[in-house]
C-alpha cells in the first residue's frame, strides 16, 4: 500500500487542479486522468485535463463523455495556453508520466502551479515532482488511482463512482493487453471484479477499443503484410509505414494503432518495431513491443524515449546527427543486446 497522505493533503489544499497526460496518451493514461478528474470534481474541485494531442478515436467514449461542469478537457494548442495559464492552477498532477520530457510542450504550464504530484507505475531514474507515488507492481496507473480513491471513507458512494470505475477499467484493459500480459496480478482481477459489481459489464469497452477497425487500417495492414522486415534470425520484426502510404490508403494516425501489436504476434518474433510519420519533415515516431526476452523501455531510454517493459516509444529526428538508416541499425543493435 502506498502512502497517499501527501497526495491527499495537496489535493485538500488546492481548489483548481490541472491533470496532465503523457504525449500520445493511451488508454491507461486517459483512464487515470479522467478517473481522477471525476473524483476531484466530487470533492468540489475545478479540474482541467490537458492532453498534448487529440487521443485515439477508439477511446473517444472517455474524452467525449458528458463531463461535469467543473471538469474541462483540453487538447494542447498555443491558442489555449493563455486561457490555461489564467486558470491559476494550484496543483499540477501528472498521471502515467515517467519522465518530464513526456509532458511535451506543456512542461512550462505544468510547473506554473505551486505544487506538483506524479502518480505512475513506471520506474524512472529520477522523479520531477516533490510528491511522487510510483508502484511498478500496478498493472496500470489506474490501479493506483483506484487504490487512492479507496483510501477515502464512503468512496463507493461518490456521485461519479460509476464513471470513475469505467475509466479505471479502460486503463487496466488496455495496459494488460486484455488481461493477457505478465503484469496482470490477482489484485488486477480483484479490481476488475469490483468495477463490474459497481458499473456492470465492461464487454462494451473491448468492442469500442478493438472491434472497430476502419477501412484505412485494413488497407494499411495489406501493405504491412508485404513489407515487414526481419532481423536477428527472425526475432525482430520491423515495419516502416510512410506518409505516402497513409495518404494512398486514406488512413489516419488512429489507423496505425493495431500495427505495433501485430508485429509482435508473428511466429518467432520477440520484438516488433513500427515506424510511422512524425509531426515534421524527416521525423519518425517508433513504437516497440516485446515479449519477456527484451525490456523495450530500457532500449527506448537509450534514445530519449520511454514507456513500459513490453511497450515503449521514441522519436527519430535528423538533428540527432544520424541518417535514419544509421539510426535503424543502431536501434536494432541495442535491441539485440537486450535479447542476449
Amino acid at each position: 500500500m502506498q502512502d497517499w497522505k501527501q497526495v491527499g493533503k495537496a489535493i485538500a489544499e488546492a481548489g483548481k487542479i490541472n491533470i496532465f497526460t503523457h504525449i500520445h496518451a493511451d488508454g491507461d493514461c486517459l483512464g487515470s486522468a479522467f478517473a481522477l478528474a471525476y473524483f476531484l470534481c466530487d470533492f468540489g474541485k475545478e479540474v482541467n485535463i490537458i492532453c498534448e494531442e487529440k487521443p485515439p478515436v477508439n477511446l473517444s467514449y472517455v474524452y467525449e463523455a458528458n463531463l461535469p461542469s467543473a471538469v474541462k478537457f483540453y487538447v494542447w494548442d498555443d491558442t489555449e495556453s493563455n486561457a490555461l495559464s489564467a486558470f491559476d492552477s494550484e496543483l499540477s498532477v501528472a498521471v502515467d508520466v515517467s519522465d518530464v520530457k513526456r509532458l511535451g510542450e506543456r512542461k512550462e504550464l505544468f510547473f506554473e502551479a505551486p505544487a506538483t504530484v506524479r502518480i505512475d507505475h513506471h520506474i524512472s531514474e529520477e522523479t520531477f515532482t516533490p510528491i511522487t507515488i510510483c508502484n511498478p507492481k500496478w498493472a496500470a496507473t489506474t490501479e493506483g488511482i483506484w487504490e487512492f480513491i479507496k483510501t477515502y471513507k464512503n468512496w463507493n458512494n461518490l456521485p461519479h463512482i460509476k464513471d470513475i470505475a469505467k475509466c479505471v477499467y479502460t486503463g487496466i484493459l488496455t495496459d494488460t493487453g486484455c488481461f493477457a500480459y505478465s503484469n496482470v496480478t490477482a489484485e488486477t482481477h480483484k479490481i476488475a471484479a469490483e468495477i463490474i459489481e459497481i458499473a456492470g459489464s465492461m464487454t462494451w469497452q473491448y468492442s469500442a477499443i478493438y472491434e472497430n477497425q476502419t477501412k484505412g487500417e485494413i488497407a494499411l495492414k495489406a501493405i504491412a503484410y508485404s513489407k515487414v522486415e526481419y532481423f536477428a534470425a527472425g526475432k525482430i520484426s520491423f515495419l516502416h509505414i510512410t506518409k505516402e502510404e497513409m495518404e494512398k490508403t486514406g488512413a489516419n494516425d488512429d489507423d496505425l494503432g493495431g500495427l505495433a501489436p501485430f508485429l509482435r504476434c508473428i511466429e518467432g518474433v520477440s520484438v516488433g518495431i513500427l515506424v510511422k510519420p512524425g509531426k515534421s519533415e524527416g521525423q519518425y515516431r517508433l513504437s516497440l513491443r516485446s515479449d519477456e526476452h527484451c525490456d523495450v523501455n530500457a532500449v527506448a531510454s537509450k534514445f530519449n524515449g520511454g514507456g513500459h517493459k513490453r511497450a515503449a516509444g521514441l522519436v527519430y529526428s535528423p538533428v540527432c546527427g544520424l541518417s535514419f538508416d544509421e539510426y535503424k541499425e543502431k536501434l536494432i543493435g541495442e535491441v539485440e543486446k537486450w535479447m542476449e
